[in-house]
């Protein structure tokens, strides 16, 4: 193998591909990544069993060949090479890469393709095109409220639920749901499916790195046991997570017997000043709502904290409290000037929505104080 490439292009591949998988991994294979080259393109290949991203990126071919290299080794020496200098990638019998910049010369030990995990195909029967900046709103204003713990491996995940009717993404760590709804996608069969949050991460990351265009489209792929997402030269692959998503239908609030409107800002700002006072056992905002104004307070051994903001609310007296993070990742996460709340009780969980968006809905339990 014989490759002549400038350091941008390469670095570029290699950001591409170095984020996402896991690095703690028992097989040493999948510290490497897989280098091809052939019809003047050079094929770099991630995988860590559970996910794969797949990029190409243009080179001057001189000998098609094969190898795969250590990730982290190859990038540090690719990062110090000179900026003005090509680079030349040479492969010789005893899987020797070397690596060649104006007078500097390297060499990684690698390894043959033969050695490194395949990756699947994914059956392209069932597939829809995605405006990539429209999926990558609906996931990054989602995903924040999917569970990191691994005993809740179903949670760990984003439901993605296609209908005649609608387009859902739908997060929940089981004490909050946020819910993206999308107009139903045309031509694309009814599909229920769990997205591993690890990915759809790590394709919010590139559509940010590439700032795509708006005719861009990202064609998702589904099959059994399988998902890819396709953009440009890059493909995603990722394995779904297999089980019963909870019926998230059950627990939104369809009765609003109290209700009020409050500035997006202020509230967040508001919330955040409340997290301050915590102790060993974590902290609780309290929201009280009188007179046309609503009282945040918190407290804890060694501090207090309260505040008041206007808003219209002329019934009697109503008091909740929450998980003051769970109310700051939503309002972070809104757009809109103001955000409505709307409770059937205070021991019933709260319907957060943007005012003048509805393609996004919060639900939160509250707590018991």
């Amino acid at each position: 193998m014989k490759i002549n490439i400038t350091k941008s292009v390469l670095l570029e591949g290699i950001q591409v591909i170095s984020a996402g998988v896991s690095a703690r991994t028992t097989l040493p294979i999948l510290h490497n990544f897989l280098l091809e080259a052939y019809k003047g393109k050079l094929k770099l290949v991630r995988t860590d069993m559970e996910m794969a991203t797949v990029h190409f990126i243009n080179a001057e071919v001189e000998e098609e060949g094969s190898i795969t290299i250590p990730m982290k080794e190859f990038s540090d020496i690719i990062k110090n090479l000179p900026d003005d200098k090509e680079i030349n990638l040479t492969l010789d019998e005893n899987n020797k890469f070397h690596i060649k910049s104006g007078k500097s010369k390297f060499w990684v030990m690698g390894t043959p393709k033969s050695e490194y995990p395949a990756v699947p195909e994914v059956a392209s029967e069932n597939t829809v095109e995605l405006d990539p900046l429209e999926l990558q709103k609906m996931i990054e204003k989602t995903a924040f409220s999917a569970s990191t713990q691994e005993t809740r491996y179903i949670l760990n995940g984003l439901l993605w639920n296609n209908t005649a009717d609608k387009f859902e993404i739908v997060a929940t760590d089981g004490g909050r749901l946020a819910i993206a709804s999308h107009a139903a996608l045309p031509g694309s069969a009814p599909f229920k499916i769990i997205i591993p949050t690890k990915i759809l991460n790590e394709i919010c990351r590139y559509i940010s790195l590439i700032k795509p265009g708006k005719d861009s489209k990202i064609n998702v792929s589904v099959s059994a046991n399988q998902v890819s997402f396709v953009i440009n030269e890059t493909t995603f692959i990722s394995r779904l997570i297999e089980g019963n998503f909870p019926n998230y239908n059950q627990v939104i609030p369809t009765k609003k017997n109290i209700s009020f409107d409050v500035f997006s800002k202020e509230l967040l700002a508001s919330t955040r000043r409340s997290a301050l006072c915590s102790d060993e056992f974590g902290s609780v905002v309290k929201y009280q709502l009188e007179n046309n104004t609503l009282t945040v307070t918190s407290n804890s051994q060694t501090m207090e904290f309260s505040d008041e903001l206007p808003v219209v609310y002329t019934a009697e007296s109503f008091n909740a409290a929450f998980n003051p993070q769970y109310i700051i990742d939503v309002l972070k996460n809104i757009s809109s000037e103001k955000v409505s709340f709307s409770f059937v009780n205070a021991s019933q969980p709260v319907l957060v929505e943007p005012v003048g968006d509805e393609m996004f809905k919060y639900v939160i339990m509250p707590v018991r104080v």
